[in-house]
């Protein structure tokens, strides 16, 4: 008995949304640039659970390469106070490579740095 319950407890916390998370839900406008490359993506966050999960749907780069609308869902994603994380795979020709962001939020508005394939880039987001 007292088994199932604690499963019960488990599986409950789990599922709960952090007010900080809940705070994040919903679309984003995200800018950023590494070197020369810049582009804009459509951040659609949905919490789950502890983690942080989603879409990210590309925008415009200045790479003709680059098609828009290639969509990435978040493989990682998490939100602790302001500080909002969250991780993507992206390809370039026949390379995969992991995009990972860390934000700070400050109500409608986010910025922090992103690393992909050990660069560093800056971005600034905006909720939509």
């Amino acid at each position: 008995m007292k088994t199932a319950l604690f499963s019960l407890a488990a599986v409950a916390m789990a599922t709960l949304v952090s007010p900080a998370a809940a705070d994040v839900a919903g679309d984003w406008h995200v800018a950023g640039k590494v070197g020369t490359f810049a582009f804009t993506l459509t951040c659609s966050f949905k919490p789950e659970g502890a983690r942080l999960g989603g879409v990210c749907v590309d925008g415009s780069t200045n790479n003709p390469k680059i098609a828009s609308g290639r969509r990435h869902p978040i493989t990682a994603g998490s939100v602790d106070g302001n500080t909002v994380n969250w991780t993507y795979q992206s390809n370039f020709l026949l390379t995969k490579f992991d995009v990972t962001y860390r934000g700070v939020q400050a109500g409608d508005r986010m910025s922090g740095a992103f690393r992909v394939q050990g660069h560093d880039g800056a971005f600034t987001a905006t909720r939509r």
